[in-house]
């Protein structure tokens, strides 16, 4: 039970109450460290103002105590750097005699006429009481030094363990030669040192056992007794000649038992092998089995396969067969679709031709009849003209906006109805070989060259392609040309 609760962790109320002691500790350190600061620097002071030190006994004790603590933090501060200087500590350790022997100095009683010599031994108890206050503070320094050193690792620590005073009544002789090995080869450990002695001890009493003194055992033997006496550890202790017998058959019982269990697991190893044999070859042979079986299900399957294969591309011939004759029988229907459909698209574009002809035949009759009938009249108008009497009437009308005079860019829709009807006056003057040049057409709409030769073969293209549009430029053409006869025939 006490093992458990000293390896049981700290409580938290255990922890808390060790920092208010260290607490309490330092703060009482500190208070008695000043007390004796303080005694011991009007003790120091009223020596020193005795012998004639004037004002400088104020700064006196200053030097000498705080000299202590200076020369202590020296040696700290040179520890840590690697670089010890014992001198320092020493030097406090004067420095501390010097302020104790300065304040039992201060507890002399004045010389009188009896005693004009007095010395430290004339009032003691004044001695004492001077000396007490300086060795407070000197204690609380250097145990403030010694917690520094050991909490800062500077401070290794070598410190031997004591033997027990029992032990010397007990066996003085081997207890000092257990001392004297601690201290000649630094065995701090006295639990370490007892360890090693009793296996020395018991290694040279089986020594004498087997050999019977330690002049008739071989040098082997006793060697690492010797070395024992400078800190090497020992072997095995020998064995007796029952040991050695006992520990032979031991061995020879072991060596059986060994090779007892070699053959055991050798023949365990061999049935294993029989077994695995076994389960190999009968492995093998449904491997085999199941071969032939997958090998005949797969033969089967190909067979299948094959003639399903086989009827497939039949029924895909035969229906390949009927999709050709039913497209030869669509193509054909198509082409005399066709074939009625191109001859009544040239019956019909020969009969607009013809009313066409017929119709340019009848202006031109009126318009040589009109001339006839006027031969002082002015010459037909040049292509400018013409182009403006072709120009369809709904341009530039109703929803489709004027041609700005400003200079500002049209919108995309008027530029659009702007290029249908140049399309349409270009189309109608195709039709009646009145065909402009591209500038002549272009510069007619306030548009470049490239302009009017795109609105040009459009017209063409659509011409040949859209019998709407063919009509639609016939039918300007025609209308145009009824205008400027009226026109022409007005007084």
């Amino acid at each position: 039970m006490t093992t458990a609760n000293s390896n049981r962790a700290p409580s938290r109320s255990s922890f808390i109450g060790f920092r208010f002691l260290t607490a309490a500790l330092i703060i009482g350190a500190a208070i008695v460290g000043a007390i004796g600061f303080a005694g011991s620097y009007d003790a120091l002071k009223e020596l020193a103002e005795k012998k004639g030190f004037g004002s400088f006994s104020y700064y006196l004790p200053v030097g000498v105590d705080a000299g202590i603590i200076v020369l202590l933090g020296l040696d700290l501060w040179l520890t840590k750097m690697r670089i010890p200087m014992p001198l320092m500590r020493q030097s406090a350790w004067i420095l501390t005699g010097a302020t104790i022997y300065f304040n039992a100095s201060a507890g002399i009683p004045d010389p009188t006429a009896v005693n004009p010599y007095p010395s430290l031994w004339d009032d003691p108890v004044a001695v004492a009481m001077h000396s007490v206050l300086p060795l407070l503070f000197v204690a609380t320094v250097e145990a403030a030094r010694h917690a520094v050193r050991r909490l800062a690792h500077l401070a290794a620590d070598n410190s031997m363990d004591k033997v027990r005073t029992i032990r010397w009544f007990l066996d003085p002789l081997r207890t000092y030669g257990l001392w004297r090995r601690m201290h000649l080869w630094e065995i701090t450990s006295y639990a370490k040192a007892l360890m090693r002695e009793k296996e020395r001890l018991v290694y040279l009493y089986r020594l004498r056992a087997r050999y019977g003194s330690r002049r008739k055992a071989p040098v082997e033997v006793v060697l690492p007794l010797r070395l024992a006496d400078y800190g090497e550890p020992l072997p095995a202790p020998p064995l007796t000649e029952r040991e050695e017998a006992d520990q032979a058959e031991a061995e020879a019982r072991e060596a059986e038992r060994e090779a007892r269990a070699r053959q055991d697991r050798a023949e365990l190893a061999a049935q294993e092998e029989r077994r695995r044999e076994a389960e190999r070859e009968d492995r093998e042979a449904r491997d085999a089995a199941e071969r032939e079986a997958r090998e005949a299900e797969r033969e089967a399957a190909r067979e299948a396969h094959e003639w399903g294969m086989a009827r497939l591309a039949a029924e895909t011939e035969a229906r390949l067969r009927e999709a050709r004759e039913a497209a030869s029988l669509k193509a054909e229907a198509l082409e005399r679709e066709a074939r009625v459909e191109a001859e009544r698209h040239a019956r019909e574009e020969a009969r607009r031709r013809e009313e066409a002809q017929a119709k340019v035949d009848e202006m031109k009759r009126r318009e040589a009849a009109r001339t006839a009938s006027q031969p002082n009249q002015e010459q037909p108008r040049t292509t400018g003209s013409a182009l403006a009497d072709l120009r369809p009437a709904s341009a530039w009308r109703g929803s489709r906006p004027a041609p700005p005079k400003d200079g500002r860019t049209l919108s995309r829709e008027a530029l659009k109805a702007q290029r249908e009807d140049a399309e349409l006056h270009a189309a109608s003057l195709i039709l009646a070989n009145a065909r402009p040049t591209a500038k002549e057409f272009g510069s007619f709409y306030s548009q470049r060259e490239t302009w009017g030769g795109d609105r040009l073969r459009e017209a063409s293209k659509r011409l040949d392609r859209d019998a709407e549009f063919r009509d639609q430029a016939e039918k300007l053409g025609l209308e145009q040309m009824l205008t400027s006869s009226a026109t022409h025939n007005t007084p």
